[in-house]
């Protein structure tokens, strides 16, 4: 170990980061070797051209002039011949095992105030389930319907992948085959203060971070999981993000609208509810895809009009993309650029106390998915109906909080009831919940047996 700590020393020298070491002595035997080794697998020059970079104030991006809007094709706009045959592609590609669902699942709960993975958080639903589990039965009755399973890829992070598999282990993996489901992890980046300097978040560790959810296209190279799509003959990898409540995985109908519209990427929108709405925007720049944030659109483009009085950049991304497995094999090590994000980061001070700050202290560098839309000759936008498939899960309270993600999937399973025939009065007072195994997107519903149920039910129901 002699040989590991001269090293470290002689690379923290180099950078200025030599308090790493301050606690050094304190450690035992074990906290050494850790901490040792966490020093010489960090790419210390990346960081200091990061910090260098993006926090000199550099990481604004440069702001187009020729913004253009992306058209989007509304799936309420089609007819019932064009939508069965869009979903009759995607079945098919999914039953011919050509289709893979890729799980973003690298953060934890922290802003739901909740200790553990985020796709560990249990909905106040009459189910109680879990994000994770809601999202693997999707698959599962979809998986069932088609005659062949799909491949489930889930990313996780260095801080949450042993919550997480442990979590699936002890739910025997909610019934969903383990030989197709693949775990890995993306690559994290060491968290800096605000004079370039690497915190530590205990005297025998580096404080680090997810390096975005852009980081999930070499995370896919890097861990074999492409290897492995390409060993059971995925053409077509549907991605998307944990916290979204209503996600419909691995969509049959967005899959195979995609495949005939012969483009290699597609992502799902939906319309902006108000002009400051909150969600970066689908458009143009230069003749190529791009994703402008909502903290970036000018304003005056914020709030343009068309003849018919509908926003014109209208279209708001909700995180949930399909793209051409070799695609992403193409420009999975392609590099993506770094942004930087001024957090409020606990660590451990030069007296070895504990610090949670009250304000942002501290810089975290992420890459973000949308980037690897530059490389795409064009995207095509889905646009569908927000209360049938946005349910954001991302603060305690309030708006995207769970109250608001049970609201919205309670109410559009009692959409479906009705619409499937069930009499009002007997969904009056009651929180009645449709187990996706039941029913993907509110189709198959036994009206008799659900009626039989429900005269018998008490004030939560799960059917």
């Amino acid at each position: 170990m002699h040989s590991m700590l001269a090293n470290a020393r002689s690379i923290l020298d180099k950078y200025g980061q030599q308090h790493l070491l301050k606690f050094y002595e304190e450690l035992d035997g074990r906290q050494q070797e850790a901490l040792l080794s966490q020093i010489l697998e960090t790419d210390f020059e990346l960081i200091t051209r990061l910090y260098n970079g993006l926090a000199a104030g550099s990481h604004d991006r440069k702001l187009p002039s020729d913004l253009k809007p992306l058209k989007s094709f509304d799936w309420s706009g089609c007819s019932e011949e064009e939508k069965k045959r869009h979903f009759d592609t995607g079945m098919k590609a999914i039953k011919d095992g050509r289709v893979a669902a890729v799980l973003v699942a690298g953060g934890q709960g922290t802003r739901l105030g909740y200790d553990g993975p985020k796709g560990t958080f249990k909905l106040d639903i009459p189910s109680g389930k879990s994000l994770f589990q809601i999202q693997c039965e999707r698959l599962a009755k979809l998986s069932r319907d088609a005659g062949s399973v799909i491949p489930w890829y889930i990313m996780t992070s260095q801080e949450n992948n042993r919550d997480t598999v442990e979590f699936f282990e002890a739910n025997n993996f909610f019934g969903y085959p383990r030989e197709d489901m693949f775990f890995f992890i993306q690559d994290s980046l060491p968290v800096v203060d605000e004079q370039g300097k690497i915190l530590l978040s205990d005297k025998g560790r580096i404080s680090s971070g997810p390096n975005g959810n852009g980081g999930c296209f070499a995370a896919l190279e890097k861990s074999g999981a492409l290897r492995d799509m390409e060993r059971r003959g995925v053409e077509w990898i549907f991605l998307y993000g944990v916290d979204n409540a209503l996600i419909r995985v691995a969509d049959p109908a967005f899959v195979g609208f995609t495949i005939n519209s012969k483009m290699p990427a597609s992502s799902k929108v939906v319309k902006k509810a108000r002009p400051e709405e909150k969600v970066a925007v689908f458009c143009y720049c230069d003749g190529k895809p791009y994703l402008i944030e909502y903290s970036e659109l000018p304003e005056e483009l914020m709030y343009k009009r068309d003849e018919k009085g509908d926003l014109v950049f209208a279209d708001g991304s909700i995180a949930i993309h399909l793209f051409r497995r070799d695609f992403i094999e193409k420009y999975a090590l392609s590099g993506l650029p770094y942004h930087i994000a001024h957090k409020k980061i606990p660590h451990v001070d030069s007296c070895g106390n504990h610090v949670k700050p009250e304000k942002p202290n501290a810089y975290k560098f992420e890459m973000f998915m949308f980037d690897i839309f530059a490389y795409l000759p064009d995207l095509v936008a889905f646009r569908v109906a927000r209360e049938e498939e946005f349910a954001p899960v991302k603060n305690a309270e309030g708006e995207d909080s769970p109250a608001t993600a049970k609201a919205l999937l309670l109410g559009l399973h009692k959409k479906w009831l009705l619409e499937a025939g069930v009499p009002e009065k007997l969904l009056e007072g009651r929180e009645v919940e449709i187990s996706p195994l039941t029913s993907y997107a509110g189709e198959g519903l036994d009206v008799g047996e659900i009626i039989k149920k429900l005269e018998t039910a008490g004030k939560r129901v799960v059917l």
